[in-house]
């Protein structure tokens, strides 16, 4: 997904619309970062030698580390989204003020 799949033309939207996209965009993202976080735990428990799982072979921790780099991707594509309708908020700020 690149990192303008979603996102339309934010001038079409109105300022509430834009808003709630925003609020989304930011719940999104502390979704996502909760995830990572707690993966990044289980990720450090493994490597200090210990087992995320019941087993040792049920959580292999190349699985782990492929859904943190999954994580962040979506984290990042959120991130430059978020950037996208903050910059766009300013924008009509600055113009109204103008």
């Amino acid at each position: 997904m690149s990192k303008s799949a979603g996102v339309k033309d934010l001038t079409t939207l109105s300022e509430r619309e834009l808003a709630k996209l925003l609020t989304q965009m930011e719940r999104d993202e502390q979704a996502v970062s909760r995830r990572r976080t707690r993966l990044h735990g289980r990720i450090d428990f493994i490597r200090s030698g210990g087992f995320a799982s019941a087993g040792p072979n049920e959580e292999p921790l190349e699985e782990l580390l492929e859904e943190e780099r999954e994580l962040s991707t979506q984290r990042n594509e959120l991130h430059y989204r978020i950037d996208a309708l903050r910059t766009e908020q300013s924008r009509r700020q600055r113009g109204r003020r103008s």
